[in-house]
């Protein structure tokens, strides 16, 4: 089976490509970092270039794309544009479409959230996320969207975890939110997932799934989870998000009712991710 991943260079793209299972013959793109993966063909590709996608797609001719590429500060142009050219050139090759999605596409006043609520964002950022996926599905009916929540790592630490394990060695006193609630994922649990996702026939595969920890944590249990594992003693001052200038989604635990039905790898609370 040959499959595209976007994103090769990302926390999650960087996952799956080390993990990809022996029968898969694994294709990946980048933007600007270099990739490196044993086994692995890299393609430098601008995304959001419509025309240079399709012509990738038509090249490499995958059975299915991955698609977990995205850029939080371009956002209009490398979540929206670049996503609405991913699905056109699946749709054009008849290749099927695994999309990442999150649950930013809430607002986090109706959780949990099973796969059917309807998006309703509040940031910009889950704007970008809620458009790209009715792109995906305006065009690829039968894509499969895959909402997941915050990418929790240990070794090495992912982005967020590092900048609070950051601010503890410089000694600073961070302030954490208490009253928002998210349910953080281990990469290596979600590709594992991901993984078994591709596996499944194309119908079995297509729709919303919700792939998510089952641990709730807020901002500030994260940042003790954090201080723990690397034996630090926690600085934390507790904040609200209702102090924020711009409304932020306070609650948003997903209901992973499709997945727990129908697959069988499990993702860790993240209490236990971190500390392994």
């Amino acid at each position: 089976m040959r499959v595209l991943v976007t994103g090769a260079a990302g926390l999650l793209g960087r996952a799956l490509l080390g993990s990809a299972p022996a029968h898969v013959e694994v294709h990946a793109t980048r933007s600007r970092r270099q990739v490196h993966g044993a086994g692995v063909t890299v393609h430098a590709v601008d995304l959001a270039d419509a025309a240079a996608t399709e012509a990738l797609v038509a090249d490499v001719a995958p059975e299915l794309v991955v698609h977990t590429a995205y850029r939080k500060d371009t956002g209009e142009r490398d979540i929206v544009e670049a996503t609405a050219a991913v699905a056109a050139a699946c749709a054009r090759h008849v290749v099927g479409l695994v999309h990442l999605s999150s649950d930013v596409v809430f607002d986090g006043e109706r959780a949990p959230y099973a796969e059917d609520a309807p998006p309703a964002p509040l940031t910009a950022y889950g704007r970008w996320k809620a458009r790209a996926e009715e792109a995906v599905r305006t065009t690829l009916p039968d894509a499969s969207v895959v909402r997941t929540s915050l990418l929790v790592q240990a070794a090495p630490l992912d982005a967020t975890s590092r900048w609070v394990a950051e601010g503890l060695e410089r000694g600073e006193t961070l302030r954490l939110f208490t009253d928002e609630l998210r349910c953080p994922i281990a990469p290596a649990d979600l590709v594992a997932m991901l993984w078994e996702l591709v596996r499944l026939p194309a119908e079995a595969r297509a729709g919303t799934w919700h792939l998510a920890g089952p641990e709730a944590v807020s901002r500030y249990t994260l940042g003790l989870l954090v201080a723990a594992r690397l034996g630090r003693a926690p600085a934390f001052a507790a904040a609200s998000s209702r102090e924020h200038p711009e409304p932020r989604p306070r609650d948003l635990r997903l209901a992973t009712g499709r997945a727990d039905a129908q697959l069988r790898a499990r993702a860790r609370p993240v209490s236990a991710a971190l500390m392994a």
